[in-house]
């Protein structure tokens, strides 16, 4: 968007996001995402308090498609896309919105992973591991723990494992429960808003956090993507007005107005902060023009199209 396209409503957003900008944390994905590609060996070691083994070095993994990784059924922006020095692949995402898909979302993400990595006619056994990891400042699964784990195994007898090299974990910053790494339990305290300065992890977390705040490029990045959004959701609030007033006229001009911009207003922005929340803000503008699609989006995130406001 050029900068003499901007409405007075665009430069008032403008501002105030601006404004919020050094008032974010490491929880949002925006800063989360920047603070550990600015940094493999911060990365490193965030990697080694939650698997709590010695990684000896990180490097990014750029997409085989151009940009995100990108198919027909969906386009995803992961937030860290990394591999270790022995192959294997990982994926590391903040998560706030508390979705009840996520479990299903990262076995999605983990197949893309898979995708990515096996070129046409390649054997299965070159497959890499692929660990899937979300922070979640919510309790996932809702029993306690901090950390989350999953592999194959057989119900029949669970001393049998897949070994098919898929590992997914669910880290929860509010959780009490299970032996985790030192530096783990420090950097889940400091999710959950506490901040010990002599645990060196956390320490340089921060600071990488100050640096990214401290970036005015990456600040114009910021304001731009959130403009965007709301462009889009406001496009999106002022076509569920019309549709508002129109059901209004047939029953009612007040009552119909109202249920209309609150349709619009909760069920768009649910989307949207869903959307946001796992890198795929892109798909809401398409979604606007394309009924079907928008249908699926609010059926794939739970999200109530009737909400009453």
């Amino acid at each position: 968007m050029a900068s003499q396209d901007f409405t007075g409503i665009q430069l008032r957003n403008m501002r105030d996001l601006e404004r919020s900008w050094n008032d974010l944390t490491f929880e949002n994905d925006f800063v989360f995402g920047a603070v550990l590609r600015s940094d493999l060996d911060l990365c490193r070691r965030l990697l080694e308090a939650v698997l709590d083994m010695p990684i000896e070095r990180v490097t990014l993994v750029q997409p085989q498609r151009t940009g995100d990784i990108s198919y027909e059924a969906k386009a995803v922006r992961l937030d860290v896309y990394a591999a270790d020095d022995t192959g294997v692949v990982y994926d590391i995402e903040m998560q706030r919105l508390n979705a009840t898909n996520l479990p299903r979302r990262a076995r999605y993400y983990q197949s893309l992973l898979d995708s990515e990595q096996l070129d046409k006619g390649a054997d299965y056994n070159d497959l890499p591991d692929t660990f899937v990891i979300f922070f979640c400042t919510f309790d996932p699964f809702r029993k306690g723990f901090r950390r989350y784990t999953f592999r194959q195994t057989c119900q029949e007898d669970p001393s049998i494992k897949a070994e098919d090299g898929a590992l997914r974990i669910f880290l929860n910053s509010s959780g009490r429960k299970g032996e985790v790494s030192k530096d783990l339990e420090e950097l889940l305290l400091y999710l959950n808003g506490g901040y010990h300065s002599d645990n060196s992890l956390v320490g340089d977390i921060d600071a990488g956090v100050k640096r990214v705040l401290a970036s005015d490029e990456l600040r114009r990045q910021f304001v731009v993507l959130e403009l965007k959004l709301m462009d889009e959701r406001r496009a999106a609030i002022q076509e569920g007005r019309a549709e508002g007033l129109a059901e209004g006229r047939a029953e009612g001009r007040a009552e119909g107005r109202a249920e209309g911009r609150a349709d619009a207003i909760s069920s768009l922005s649910a989307l949207r902060d869903a959307l946001v929340s796992v890198g795929r803000e892109n798909e809401l503008l398409d979604a606007l023009d394309n009924q079907e699609r928008l249908e699926r989006l609010y059926e794939e995130f739970g999200i109530d199209v009737k909400a009453d406001g």
